[in-house]
């Protein structure tokens, strides 16, 4: 008896069918969806080869993924020869293997062809072909898998990979902020990516805007800031600058598509993380002494046994004025986006192309039925694509049912084209719009909090609040989305959407309440549904990347677990992150290493609120009112120069010039020009009573430039400022000599 068995993602050519992982954890691997929009797309085509003549049954793992509706089928054909049998519509919830087709064959080589019916949104993951008329693939994931190594020969031993200091599990940019924080700080590091590529749901296959305090004007610094200058001054993706920092890292091993499933963990401390391969299905292991969940979703804490929560919680639990009265499991919905790589931009749930005549849109069964006209509530913002607000209701399972809940966006885009199209006062004005493309990948907004030592609330949004651990800030709004989502009529988009003071976010926030060497990042740290509104904003959630890929570094340096480095060394971590260009609101550089704070300071020239001395002041930006640079009142070029009364051996100088790109406030606005950057700056020793060029820094596009230079004894340092964007004056809120 002979049995093939052919993935899906194995295929030769997939036709009008899209390649998607984004559901490996709750369905096992990886599958082919056609990508129609009710037309029949192309074939996805595969040789085989048979060793004997004879009879062949074939199974196709598929999915009715609309019951009572089924949108789409498929149908078999070898050499061809197209199956009668039509896959995928019967009335079974879930993934399944199904008898698609039986051929006599001869032996030898055969192509087969996967063709679909209507274009919904048919898919397949496996193709199963037997002469063994007694033998049936399973559709349990842990018997599948099995089965199909042992058909296909594969060794399924879990290859370990050893010697982290730290793993972090996670694609966007919390868990590639600190990925590189820890691996700057000395530690090595695994970063494990569940998809294709670095960004999260800013990444090349969503490209949400990354957003955060930056709407207020007071920008996220740090890592993030100088790969997002990065970004703009080089025109590249997110996911491009991403993975270019992610290589100039030694201490980083990247895996991509590798998508964590379990986790081993004894007397509360993890051990190890499985993860799968989501192309291939082998699956491997991963030791250290820290971890970072940076899923968005809290996997590897629940895996862990991690403390967390789901929903919104009472109002009497924390005394929120914004809780419902009771708890429920309601989170905020996400979006499904798509990338369109000709426009270089995203859509949220479709995109429509103009035509110069009427184009009808008829709605089939299975799309949601929207409220009627003005009943909506939304005017549309564009003709050709949906916005954010297209959302399912809050009562989704964005953990255990994610594929239903995408699908289930599929629903409500075409509820509202044909809304748009048939319904809408306007409609007129999208009479000519053709439905081109929908959205497939789907942008969480929340849906696990694992717990901490700390429970940020509501009430911590109250101008007010200080914490003595605070290792990075939120400011965007308490933007809470309506539970009923796009049904919610004319009650609108949200729950709350209130302006928020800048506030301090405690390391304790960042680490496992009973884990004790799990820490996390991004919108699944220890805050409520309510507090959760404000910090879970992709720029935020980098600064907490930052902050937790440091306190590994140091975790590890000492040999201590999160909880009692924040106990007994957070002045220290507050320090590095201060450092390396964090902005934290309430505290100022006390690094004593930092020579720079024991020079007297002169200038070619200043103003009167721009004296030298301000480049020691313990900040690097304008906080409040207060002076914060030193400022040049003549034209550039202008020096500024730091003298000690004995001589010190420097090795390093760190000079923050003035905020560029300050007016960037959205991530899908245009940027401006970044006037007054500081783009050549010279540095100069006073050796033997002359002084002595050391190095020359040009066309800088950053805001902290970091001069590594031969370690040299001097007495003195001159800095001279050559050339700013669009501006002849020098800025410059700090300097750092080591």
């Amino acid at each position: 008896m002979e049995t093939i068995w052919i993935d899906a993602l194995e295929f030769d050519n997939y036709g009008g069918f899209i390649k998607d992982t984004q559901f490996v954890g709750e369905m096992g691997q990886g599958y082919l969806m056609a990508d129609g929009i009710g037309k029949p797309v192309e074939p996805a085509v595969v040789k085989f080869s048979v060793k004997e003549k004879g009879y062949y049954r074939f199974f196709v793992r598929t999915k009715n993924w609309c019951i009572g509706h089924d949108p789409d089928g498929l149908k078999i054909a070898v050499d061809d020869i197209i199956y009668p049998h039509i896959s995928g519509v019967m009335q079974i919830t879930g993934w399944y293997f199904e008898v698609a087709a039986d051929f006599e064959l001869e032996a030898g080589a055969h192509e087969l062809k996967v063709y679909d019916t209507t274009g919904w949104c048919g898919r397949f993951a496996d193709i199963v072909i037997t002469n063994d008329y007694d033998y049936t693939p399973s559709p349990e994931v842990k018997k599948l898998k099995k089965q199909r190594a042992e058909i296909k020969g594969i060794d399924t031993t879990v290859k370990e990979h050893c010697g982290y200091d730290l793993v972090v599990a996670g694609s966007g940019a919390a868990a590639v902020v600190a990925a590189i924080a820890a691996a700057r700080n000395g530690s090595k590091v695994a970063l494990l990516s569940g998809r294709p590529v670095l960004g999260g749901n800013g990444s090349d296959e969503s490209k949400v805007s990354y957003d955060g305090a930056a709407t207020q004007g007071f920008h996220e610094t740090g890592i993030i800031y100088q790969i997002k200058c990065y970004v703009l001054a080089k025109k590249v993706t997110w996911s491009q600058a991403f993975l270019h920092f992610i290589e100039l890292e030694d201490n980083i091993d990247l895996y991509l598509d590798m998508y964590a499933i379990d986790a081993e963990t004894e007397n509360a401390v993890i051990k190890s993380i499985l993860a799968q391969d989501t192309n291939n299905m082998t699956e491997h292991r991963f030791y250290a002494d820290y971890f970072v969940d940076g899923t968005g979703d809290g996997w590897i804490g629940y895996y862990a046994d991690a403390m967390y929560r789901i929903g919104r919680e009472a109002s009497f639990q924390h005394g929120e004025s914004f809780a419902p009265e009771v708890a429920d499991g309601n989170t905020m919905s996400g979006c499904a986006t798509r990338a369109i790589e000709t426009l270089n931009d995203t859509i949220c749930c479709y995109y429509a192309e103009e035509t110069n005549k009427e184009v009808p849109f008829v709605a089939p069964s299975w799309a949601f039925k929207l409220p009627e006209g003005e009943e909506l509530g939304r005017t549309p913002a564009w003709l050709e694509r949906g916005t954010w607000w297209l959302e399912n209701r809050n009562d989704y399972d964005d953990l255990w049912e994610a594929e239903y809940v995408r699908d289930a966006f599929i629903r409500i885009t075409a509820g509202y084209f044909d809304w748009m199209k048939n319904s809408w006062k306007e409609k007129e004005r999208a009479k000519n719009y053709k439905l081109s493309l929908l959205s497939t990948y789907v942008a969480k907004r929340e849906s696990r909090r694992l717990i901490g030592d700390y429970i940020m609330t509501q009430n911590d949004y109250d101008g007010k609040t200080f914490f003595e651990d605070e290792v990075c800030y939120t400011g965007w709004r308490m933007d809470v989305h309506h539970v009923k989502g796009i049904f919610s009529g004319k009650a609108g988009e949200f729950t709350v959407n209130q302006e928020v003071p800048l506030t301090p976010v405690p390391f304790r926030c960042l680490y496992s309440k009973n884990i004790e060497n799990l820490m996390m990042a991004g919108r699944n740290i220890s805050v409520t549904h309510m507090a959760l509104g404000s910090t879970r904003t992709q720029l935020t959630t980098a600064t907490m990347g930052q902050a937790v890929g440091t306190a590994a570094a140091l975790c590890k340096k000492y040999g201590v677990m999160p909880r009692e480095l924040g106990k007994t060394r957070i002045n220290e971590l507050k320090q590095i992150l201060l450092k390396e260009d964090q902005t934290l609101l309430y505290s100022k550089n006390e690094d004593a290493n930092d020579l720079a704070r024991l020079a007297d300071i002169e200038a070619t020239s200043y103003t009167e609120n721009g004296k030298p001395e301000n480049v020691i002041s313990g900040t690097s930006r304008q906080m409040r009112e207060e002076p914060y640079a030193w400022i040049s009142e003549q034209e550039l070029p202008q020096s500024i120069v730091l003298q000690w009364k004995e001589e010190h051996e420097i090795s390093q100088i760190r000079v923050t010039v003035e905020m560029p790109l300050a007016d960037h406030r959205f991530g899908f606005k245009p940027a401006p020009s970044p006037d007054k950057m500081i783009t050549e700056i010279s540095v100069e020793m006073l050796i033997s009573d002359k002084w002595k060029m050391v190095t020359c820094i040009k066309n800088n596009f950053y805001r902290q430039i970091v001069m590594d230079i031969e370690p040299q004894k001097t007495q003195a340092l001159k800095l001279t400022v050559i050339k700013a964007y669009n501006y002849d004056k020098a800025i410059i809120p700090e300097i750092r000599v080591y």
